[in-house]
């Protein structure tokens, strides 16, 4: 048996996510990263969502098909986790060539207290319905 018990933080799982924009509201399969430590969005997306362009592009090493990413704009979405939509908007990273249609990380993981359930493969609320306290 050997392991001890607690429930581990660290992972990564593949689930639905929504994403609304005033253009746009789409379902998207995103992976759900406590290693990164923002948030990111395929520029394909960000095209069907709208988003702000940078002048230039922004090298940021992600998981993409090649081993770094460009970083060409941003995009802000209100973001909906196993049917309930977060509290504010949030700032996406558009990136060119990301593996996964979205990547949902630490910026939005830990003010929700979201906790990733590698077994189930599910993103779980701690506190639910998610609260965002501003201290």
């Amino acid at each position: 048996m050997g392991s001890s018990g607690g429930s581990v933080m660290a992972g990564r799982i593949v689930g639905r996510v929504g994403l609304r924009t005033e253009a746009k509201s789409i379902n998207v399969e995103s992976l759900l990263d406590t290693g990164a430590t923002k948030s990111y969005i395929s520029s394909k997306l960000a095209d069907e969502l709208g988003y702000v362009k940078y002048r230039e592009p922004r090298k940021v090493m992600l998981a993409v098909k090649n081993t770094e990413g460009l970083v060409i704009g941003y995009l802000t979405a209100a973001v909906v986790i196993n049917g309930c939509e977060l509290p504010l908007e949030h700032t996406f990273g558009v990136v060119e060539e990301l593996r996964h249609d979205a990547v949902i990380g630490m910026d939005i993981m830990e003010p929700y207290d979201i906790e990733l359930d590698v077994k189930e493969g599910k993103a779980k609320f701690r506190k639910f319905p998610p609260t965002l306290e501003i201290v």
